[in-house]
């Protein structure tokens, strides 16, 4: 917590930050503004040079940090999906019916379009980037997509879900939440939470082991 010492100016706790800490923050400023501006302009449509005029930085400032915009784009979806795989890993170890562990899993998922980093994962996604970064990113992708598989499974193993393909299943709802990038407005009417609550309505629907 920030303190203020009797001449009224703020000073953080009792330590100063480490080099490493402060090129951290740092790294992280630039990859959210980054991600920020792929998302609003593309990630062709955006140079360095837009990156280091948003950040009021030079451009030869932004290599001290980050490689190149490839360097950027792989880091800012390697962020999102860490922490996503990290989190669908916790609804896994839940022991809850498998609906409960999809419905979980949607709220989580669309959550992240809450995040600059979030919303690279599908918009602009790992296409943009060379065999050399698609190669490090697309295992986490396989793995993102097997979790939801996985609940699939339980769910229909346990009852709570009707028999489906769980591959096509995977498919379609991932195509639902991938196209939120599309249309999703941060300033609109509705939160992430509030559309999650409505495709976990769709999706439960059509999932009941009632549903023909």
């Amino acid at each position: 917590m920030a303190l203020k010492n009797n001449t009224g100016k703020t000073r953080w706790g009792k330590s100063v930050q480490s080099r490493d800490e402060q090129h951290q923050l740092k790294r992280l400023a630039i990859l959210r503004t980054a991600g920020n501006l792929f998302n609003q302009n593309g990630f062709r449509e955006t140079s360095l040079n837009d990156l280091a005029l948003e950040l009021q930085v030079t451009k030869p400032t932004l290599y001290y940090y980050v490689e190149n915009k490839e360097d950027i784009l792989y880091q800012c979806l390697l962020t999102a999906i860490t922490q996503l795989l990290e989190n669908s890993s916790k609804i896994l170890k839940t022991p809850i019916p498998g609906i409960e562990k999809f419905k979980q899993f949607i709220y989580l998922v669309t959550s992240i379009f809450d995040d600059e980093f979030g919303r690279c994962l599908a918009h602009p996604g790992p296409e943009p980037l060379s065999l050399k970064y698609q190669k490090k990113i697309e295992p986490l992708y396989v793995k993102v997509d097997s979790v939801l598989r996985e609940i699939l499974t339980i769910g229909i193993s346990d009852g709570s879900m009707r028999k489906c393909d769980p591959k096509i299943t995977c498919f379609a709802i991932f195509g639902a939440m991938n196209w939120m990038t599309k249309w999703y407005q941060i300033d609109g009417p509705m939160t992430t939470q509030q559309i999650a609550k409505e495709m976990v309505a769709l999706f439960e629907k059509g999932l009941s082991p009632g549903a023909n």
